[in-house]
């Protein structure tokens, strides 16, 4: 009895450092890519950070200037390459890309719409479920909504 208790106890902590170190890998490099972003822009506010893996990794800031401005940056994991600056004034905002996407694919699930770069493109990526049931992933031009890429995704098993 003694034995199975602590078997148990032992198993209740692997999952809890298993957990903690997959919530941590999910933010590594945030407050690199935030130091970076207060350092070489004009940002003074850091909103929220997320990540965002096409060919490379990309940490993508949320900022505000001190006029206010709202601001998305995206830093590459390198620190050699350049940030990638975009005033969100100049771009679709998400509800607009959200309606259009909504327009396009009556029938469709959705899942998420973020902000991604792609060979130094910033664009919208959407990703849902079509009417086929296959995943996709949608890349439209974060300035005009033009299509750039597209991916589907056939389910083989169920």
């Amino acid at each position: 009895m003694l034995v199975l208790f602590f078997i148990i106890i032992a198993i209740f902590i692997f999952i809890i450092n298993l957990y903690s170190d997959i919530q941590e890998s999910k933010t590594k490099g945030f407050s690199d890519a935030e130091h970076r972003v207060l350092q070489e822009t004009d940002i003074v506010e850091i909103e929220s950070t997320s990540r965002y893996q096409a060919d490379s990794l990309y940490h993508v800031v949320f900022g505000k200037t001190k006029a206010e401005q709202s601001i998305i940056v995206f830093v590459p994991e390198d620190d050699e390459k350049k940030l990638t600056i975009v005033n969100q004034t100049e771009i679709l905002q998400y509800d607009t890309v959200k309606a259009n996407w909504m327009n396009e694919c009556v029938k469709c699930e959705l899942i998420d719409i973020v902000p991604a770069i792609n060979k130094g493109n910033a664009l919208w990526e959407i990703t849902y479920y079509d009417e086929a049931n296959r995943y996709v992933l949608d890349y439209v031009s974060i300035f005009d909504g033009t299509k750039y890429e597209e991916f589907r995704f056939k389910k083989m098993f169920d």
